[in-house]
């Protein structure tokens, strides 16, 4: 396959395309803030993952190319607010209407693209008179294949890339641990912050690495969660005595951000992962989910219905046999995170010797899904890329 750049000279880097910036320099600060500067366009890194995979493609100019070829964008963010298709360059436009060049919109966060997405695209490409069938969109969110749409899990690509030199866990704990889980809260959303409250009220996290830095998006993310507010099954006066940050390390904010970073203690020092997740509503598995799978760890995850469904899809195995993942069928949010409530606490409330017990018995499984996540996964981006040119 062929991918091409507007600012690609050959043997050089690249500036991702709708970047019109040429002053920028390779991994720069300004480089790094591509990612939450409109137009939100960043490194395409699915091209490390093909080369990780040993994968062929080339990359060109696109002023320089008159054959089949794909122009990519990578978004960090969907801004509803923008005319993307307005910012492709006028080369790749044309080749478009030409039928030469599919644009392909790589989207690696997991909006239902049903907000606005689908319609903004649809006037856009009417609006600069782009053929539908030279039009890509993937993104991380299994509900949107179908027409131009493709789903693919980049944070387990990503999250794979990142250690594929090591430094994770190698080696089942079965020994005592300090603490029975481990759960990490960055940024604050509503349904994170009444779960978390709720757990500090009910003194389970005495006995977990627990963390919520309260910290804000830079970006102002639409997610169309539930509104907790209205939530009348839930002891809303927890929020009253909820004061974060609250914190179980001396880490920096950008340092809690980094996805190469492993604090071993998370892992080999608690049995459980509670894994929050980014929504409570929309289906989207995150480097959260990855970061147990890599380590050797069980985890409960607070989020949307049949996340752990779409593990098993994805070739992994969960732990039913061991504790109530009854949460993962519930369509209600205030329900389901009630129930996610019940299986952290019935993980709090086991002895130690219980939980070095269901250890050893998961140790298979455990083994299983990490080597299942640092498998290949060559089929995996050829599958995407034979979708990409039909």
């Amino acid at each position: 396959m062929i991918f091409v750049f507007d600012t690609y000279e050959r043997g050089g880097v690249y500036l991702p395309n709708l970047v019109t910036d040429t002053t920028i320099g390779f991994r720069s600060e300004q480089w790094w803030n591509l990612a939450i500067t409109p137009p939100y366009s960043y490194e395409f890194r699915f091209l490390r993952y093909l080369w990780q995979h040993r994968i062929k493609y080339r990359v060109e100019n696109v002023r320089d190319i008159n054959e089949p070829c794909v122009y990519p964008v990578n978004l960090n963010y969907f801004d509803p607010k923008i005319d993307y298709i307005s910012l492709v360059s006028e080369p790749a436009k044309a080749l478009a209407q030409q039928g030469l060049c599919t644009i392909w919109f790589y989207y690696s966060e997991g909006d239902n693209i049903h907000w606005h997405i689908d319609r903004c695209l649809r006037e856009q490409l009417d609006q600069h008179r782009i053929p539908y069938d030279q039009f890509k969109f993937t993104i991380a969110n299994p509900s949107a294949e179908g027409e131009f749409y493709s789903y693919f899990p980049d944070d387990e690509l990503y999250y794979k890339y990142l250690h594929a030199g090591g430094g994770y866990i190698t080696k089942q704990n079965l020994s005592v641990r300090n603490k029975k889980f481990t759960c990490l809260n960055r940024v604050d959303k509503p349904f994170r912050r009444l779960f978390a409250a709720t757990l500090v009220e009910r003194g389970v996290t005495d006995q977990a690495y627990f963390s919520y830095t309260d910290r804000k998006y830079q970006v102002e993310y639409e997610t169309r969660d539930s509104d907790v507010s209205q939530w009348d099954t839930w002891d809303h006066t927890v929020l009253e005595q909820f004061a974060p940050p609250y914190r179980c390390d001396e880490l920096a904010d950008y340092e809690h951000n980094s996805h190469k970073l492993i604090d071993e203690r998370f892992f080999q020092d608690a049995y459980f992962n509670v894994i929050v997740e980014t929504h409570i509503n929309n289906l989207f598995l995150t480097e959260k989910t990855f970061k147990p799978i890599l380590n050797l760890q069980p985890f409960v995850i607070v989020g949307a219905p049949r996340s752990l469904r779409l593990l098993r899809e994805l070739g992994y195995k969960t732990f039913g046999d061991y504790i109530d993942e009854s949460y993962d069928l519930e369509d209600n949010a205030e329900q389901r995170l009630k129930l996610c409530l019940n299986a952290v606490e019935q993980i709090a409330h086991m002895s130690h010797a219980e939980h070095q017990e269901m250890q050893r018995d998961m140790a298979e499984i455990l083994l299983y899904n990490q080597q299942h996540f640092l498998s290949d996964k060559s089929a995996k981006l050829l599958n995407l890329l034979d979708k990409i040119s039909q």
